[in-house]
């Protein structure tokens, strides 16, 4: 009987351990001239953010962004899957919660269906 419940709590360890690894790359794009547009992103979960200056990129990332601040959501992998971009205020004006909702449908569709295709 022991052993059952030891089994039972190192399988939930593991499984919650294994869980609350998946974090996906949230990018946040800017020029240090709209610092003051950065968007808050303290406080999100299962992301690793990084705040990311422009000037400080390749000339075809720089091209390929026409508008700041940009908030990018990286599938695992590693293309976009959601992002947010400012309007003509410079500021973007999606809530933290629509960011974090994003994020966490992202992560839920790949568990699905990387669960799905190992049946």
């Amino acid at each position: 009987m022991k052993k059952i419940i030891i089994c039972a709590l190192l399988t939930v360890l593991f499984v919650s351990a294994a869980s609350s690894q998946e974090r996906l790359d949230v990018l946040h794009f800017n020029y240090r001239w709209n610092e003051s547009n950065n968007y808050d992103l303290r406080g999100i979960k299962n992301a690793k953010i990084q705040y990311v200056w422009l000037e400080d990129q390749p000339l075809n990332i720089r091209q390929s962004i026409k508008s700041v601040p940009v908030i990018a959501i990286l599938g695992k992998d590693g293309k976009v899957r959601m992002q947010y971009v400012a309007d003509i205020s410079f500021k973007i004006q999606a809530t933290k919660e629509d960011v974090q909702n994003s994020i966490n449908r992202i992560l839920l569709k790949s568990t699905t269906s990387r669960r799905a295709s190992t049946n």
